[in-house]
C-alpha cells in the first residue's frame, strides 16, 4: 500500500484512480460556470424586458452574479458538515463511499435538468424550475465533494501525501480542461447523430440586452429599450408573435410590413439584433451537459472498481472520529493570538488584501462568457476554450511561482503577480476602449490570457504559506481558517459586486475588467503594508505539508 516500484514511494497508479472522483466534480463545475450564467442571463433578460422593469438599483448582470454564489454560499454550510460526517460513517464501502456512489449519479441528472428547464417557452416558470433544479444541484454536490477529496489521505500516507496531491490536483485540472472544450464535443457527438447541438429551440424576443433595433423618423436605426412594453396588451402580443412566426427581418402587424417609423403603438422594429451582430436566438445547452454529467458517472465507475478491489487498503477504515471531538480544532479569535502586535497587524492586512484579492478573481468566472458572447461576439462553447488557455498558463506556472516565492520572497512573489495582472487588464481596457481595431484588441485579449494566468499563479500559490508563517507550526488549523474565511467570503461578495457595477453601466461586460483591475490595485495596495509571513528554510517543509493539507 502507498508504495512504488521502489517499495517506498508514492503508488501512483493507485492515486491516479483515485483522482477520477474529483475529476468528475470538476468536470461539472467547469460547465456549470461556463454555461449557467449566459442561460439565466437570457432568461431574466426576457422576464424584465432588458431590465427596465427592475427598479434603478437592481439589474440582470446583478441577479445573474447573485445566482452564481449559490455553490459558494453552499460550499461553506454543507461541505464542512459532511466532510465531517464521512469521517464518522462505517459501511462496507469505507467512510467516503456511500456519499459519493448515492450523491453522485443524483448530482448529475439534477445537472442535466439545468439546460432542460430552460426550454420551458413560459418564463417565469423556467426560471422557478431552474432555480429549484440548480439548488438540488448544489446541495447534491456539496454532500459529495469533501468526501471525494478526502479519498486520498484515506488511501495514502502522510508523507507520501504531498505528492499524491500533485496527482489529484493535476486530475482535477484535466476535468476542468475536459468541461472547456465539452462543447465542442457534445457538438461532434450529436451531429454524428444527425441531430443539431446548438440551435434555436425557442427565438428570443428581444437581445440578450433587452434591445430592438429602431427607426427613427428620418430612417436611422436605433437601439432602444423595450422601455414601456406591456406584454397583455393583445395588440403588443400580436405584434411580437406575428414577428417571431415570420422568421424574417421585417417587423408584420396585422399583416402589414414595417420598415420605417410609425406610431409607438405599432413599435416599429426592423429587426431583433445581438448587438447588431446577428439574430439572437435560445440555445439548447442540454447536450453539452449530458455530456459532461456522462463522462462524471463514468468517472465513479472507474473509481467503484478501484475501490472494490482496493478497500483493503483504505488507512483510515479502523480510525472512528467520535463526534465529541478529538481532533477538533479550538477556535481562536485573533485579539487572543499569542503573537506580537506587529504580526497580528500584518495578519489582519493580509486578510484584507486575501480579500480583495479574492473578490476580482471569483467574478472573473461567471461573467466571462456573457463578456465574450457581447463583445467579442464568441459563443459559449468557444469562449470556454479561451478559459482554457488562461487555466493551463495558471497551473502550467505553479511550480516556478513556488520556486519564486522560495527565492525571492513570498511578498514580491504575489506583488509582481498583482503588478502585472493590473498591467494587462489596464491594457486590455485602453486597447478596447480607445483603439477601434478588432484584430489588434484581439491580440492583446490573448497575451492577457496567458500572461494573467502566470501572474494569478503567482498570487495563488504563495498567499497560503505567507498566512501560515506568520502563525508559526502551532497553529496551523487557525491560520487555514482565516485564510478560507477570507477567500470563501470574497467568492460570495465579488460576483454580486461586479454584477452590480456591470448592471450600473447598462450590462456592458467591459467593466468586468474595470472592477478586477481595481480590486487587484487595492489589494496590492494593501499587501505592501505586510511586513511579516516570510519563512526560515528550515520552516519549508512544515508549511508545505500545512498547504497540502489544506488542499485536501
Amino acid at each position: 500500500m502507498g508504495k512504488g516500484k521502489n517499495g517506498t514511494g508514492l503508488n501512483y497508479k493507485q492515486t491516479f484512480l483515485i483522482g477520477f472522483g474529483f475529476m468528475g466534480c470538476m468536470l461539472m463545475w467547469s460547465v456549470y460556470n461556463s454555461y449557467v450564467p449566459v442561460i439565466f442571463r437570457a432568461k431574466l433578460t426576457e422576464l424584465t424586458g432588458g431590465g427596465a422593469k427592475l427598479p434603478a438599483f437592481l439589474s440582470v448582470a446583478l441577479f445573474v452574479n447573485a445566482i452564481m454564489t449559490i455553490d459558494n454560499i453552499f460550499g461553506v454550510i454543507f461541505q464542512p458538515f459532511f466532510g465531517k460526517k464521512s469521517d464518522r460513517t462505517h459501511s462496507k464501502w469505507g467512510k467516503r463511499m456511500p456519499y459519493i456512489i448515492i450523491c453522485l449519479p443524483i448530482c448529475a441528472a439534477f445537472f442535466c435538468l439545468i439546460p432542460v428547464a430552460a426550454t420551458v417557452k413560459a418564463t417565469a416558470l423556467s426560471i422557478v424550475l431552474m432555480m429549484t433544479v440548480i439548488i438540488f444541484f448544489n446541495f447534491t454536490m456539496s454532500v459529495w465533494r469533501s468526501p471525494v477529496v478526502s479519498l486520498m489521505p484515506d488511501f495514502t500516507p502522510s508523507h507520501l501525501q504531498s505528492d499524491a496531491n500533485a496527482v489529484i490536483n493535476i486530475m482535477g485540472g484535466i476535468g476542468q480542461m475536459i468541461g472547456f472544450v465539452v462543447g465542442t464535443i457534445a457538438t461532434t457527438l450529436v451531429g454524428l447523430l444527425g441531430f443539431t447541438a446548438i440551435h434555436d429551440a425557442l427565438k428570443a424576443k428581444t437581445n440578450t440586452l433587452g434591445q430592438i433595433l429602431a427607426v427613427n423618423a428620418d430612417g436611422t436605426p436605433v437601439v432602444n429599450y423595450l422601455n414601456g412594453f406591456d406584454a397583455t396588451n393583445p395588440a403588443f402580443k400580436e405584434h411580437i408573435d406575428n414577428f417571431i412566426a415570420s422568421g424574417r427581418d421585417k417587423l408584420f402587424y396585422d399583416g402589414t410590413s414595417f420598415s420605417s417609423a410609425g406610431t409607438d403603438s405599432q413599435l416599429v422594429a426592423q429587426k431583433v439584433v445581438d448587438m447588431s451582430k446577428g439574430a439572437p436566438q435560445y440555445v439548447n445547452y442540454t447536450p453539452i451537459f449530458v455530456v459532461a454529467a456522462a463522462i462524471s458517472v463514468l468517472c465513479l465507475v472507474i473509481l467503484v472498481l478501484f475501490y472494490k478491489k482496493n478497500k483493503e487498503n483504505d488507512l483510515s477504515k479502523d480510525v472512528y472520529m467520535d463526534e465529541g471531538g478529538e481532533g477538533k480544532t479550538k477556535k481562536i479569535k485573533i485579539k487572543d493570538l499569542p503573537i506580537s502586535k506587529e504580526e497580528r497587524t500584518s495578519l489582519i492586512t493580509m486578510l484584507a488584501a486575501l480579500f480583495l484579492i479574492n473578490n476580482a478573481t471569483e467574478a472573473i468566472v461567471p461573467n466571462f462568457t456573457n463578456f465574450a458572447l457581447d463583445t467579442l461576439n464568441v459563443k459559449p462553447i468557444y469562449s470556454t476554450l479561451m478559459m482554457a488557455v488562461f487555466a493551463v498558463s495558471l497551473a502550467a506556472f505553479g511550480i516556478p511561482a513556488g520556486a519564486m516565492g522560495r527565492k525571492l520572497g513570498r511578498k514580491k512573489t504575489i506583488i509582481i503577480g498583482l503588478s502585472v495582472i493590473v498591467i494587462m487588464f489596464a491594457i486590455y481596457l485602453a486597447v478596447s476602449q480607445l483603439i477601434n481595431n478588432r484584430m489588434f484588441t484581439w491580440i492583446v485579449l490573448w497575451i492577457a490570457l496567458v500572461v494573467g494566468g502566470a501572474a494569478v499563479g503567482c498570487i495563488n500559490i504563495n498567499t497560503l504559506p505567507l498566512v501560515l508563517a506568520i502563525g508559526g507550526r502551532d497553529y496551523v488549523g487557525t491560520f487555514t481558517g482565516y485564510y478560507y474565511t477570507a477567500t470563501f467570503s470574497a467568492a460570495i461578495t465579488g460576483p454580486i459586486l461586479c454584477g452590480a457595477l456591470i448592471g450600473l453601466f447598462h450590462e456592458d461586460y467591459n467593466y468586468m475588467f474595470l472592477f478586477c483591475a481595481i480590486f487587484f490595485a487595492i489589494g496590492l495596495a494593501v499587501i505592501t503594508r505586510v511586513k511579516h509571513g516570510e519563512s526560515k528554510p528550515e520552516d519549508e517543509e512544515w508549511i508545505k505539508e500545512a498547504v497540502e493539507a489544506a488542499d485536501d
